[in-house]
C-alpha cells in the first residue's frame, strides 16, 4: 500500500507513504483531526530542499542553513547539553550563511525560529496569533540562549545577546488548527526570497500538494507567486 511504501525519485529524500498523506487531505474549517498534522520528518525534508534549491541558484536564492527540529526538542528537553548540541556543527556548515532557520514543534504547533545574521536581529515566527501572547516563553528562552551564547559566538557574532528579539506580528495567520506546518515551510520558502509573505490561509490546499510533490521530485523550482 502507498502508506507502507518509500515515496520519492531521489533516495535523500525518500518518506514513508504515510507521513506525505496529510499533504494531500483537505482540512475543512476548524477540524483537529490529527490526520491533517504535518510530521517533523516532512517539514524538516522540504527546509533541506530549500538548502538544495539555494546551492544550486546562489544567485537567485539567499544563502541560508536550516536546523533540525530535532535540535530544538533535544535542547528544551535536556537530553542534551548546550555543548554536546553545538558540537554536532562545523564551521563550514554555517560560515556565510546569511538566515539561519529553525523550526521547531510546541505541543503539536509549529513555530520557526529564524536569525538573520547579516541585519543581526532574531525573529519567532508563530502564525497563531493567539499562541504567540500565551506560553513557550521557556521554550523560547531556551532556543534564544543556545543561539545567542553558545551557536553565534562560536561563529563570530560576539555581540549576538544584544540582537533584537521580535516576535513577528506582520505575517499571515493561520484559519484553522491544522496548518501550521504548512505555514512555517512556507516562511521558510519567502525568507530565502527577501522578507515578504506573499501568501494567506486560501493557498494552504494549494501548497500541501505542491510540498508533496516538491519532496516526492526531490527538488523545488519556480518563484512564490507575486500578489
Amino acid at each position: 500500500m502507498f502508506h507502507r511504501k518509500l515515496i520519492g525519485r531521489d533516495k535523500e529524500f525518500c518518506l514513508m507513504g504515510d507521513k506525505l498523506v496529510p499533504l494531500l487531505m483537505v482540512p475543512h474549517g476548524d477540524e483537529t483531526r490529527k490526520e491533517y498534522y504535518i510530521d517533523d520528518s516532512v517539514v524538516n525534508t522540504f527546509f533541506k530542499l530549500l538548502k538544495k534549491r539555494s546551492d544550486r541558484f546562489p544567485k537567485a536564492y539567499i544563502n541560508h542553513y536550516s536546523f533540525d527540529s530535532q535540535i530544538a526538542t533535544s535542547l528544551i528537553q535536556g537530553s542534551r547539553s548546550e555543548h554536546e548540541v553545538l558540537a554536532w556543527f562545523k564551521a563550514e556548515k554555517l560560515r556565510g550563511a546569511h538566515k539561519l532557520f529553525l523550526p521547531l514543534c510546541l505541543s503539536a504547533h509549529w513555530v520557526l525560529f529564524y536569525v538573520n545574521t547579516k541585519e543581526k536581529k532574531i525573529s519567532w515566527l508563530d502564525s497563531n496569533p493567539s499562541s504567540r501572547i500565551m506560553s513557550n516563553n521557556v521554550e523560547q528562552q531556551k532556543i534564544l540562549l543556545w543561539f545567542t551564547t553558545f551557536l553565534l559566538p562560536e561563529f563570530g557574532y560576539n555581540d549576538a545577546n544584544e540582537w533584537p528579539f521580535v516576535v513577528r506580528t506582520n505575517i499571515p495567520v493561520q484559519k484553522n488548527w491544522v496548518d501550521c506546518g504548512v505555514f512555517v515551510m512556507k516562511y521558510g520558502d519567502c525568507l530565502t526570497h527577501g522578507d515578504f509573505f506573499p501568501f494567506t490561509q486560501n493557498d494552504m490546499v494549494h501548497f500541501r500538494r505542491r510540498i508533496f510533490l516538491d519532496i516526492y521530485r526531490g527538488r523545488l523550482y519556480g518563484k512564490i507567486r507575486q500578489v
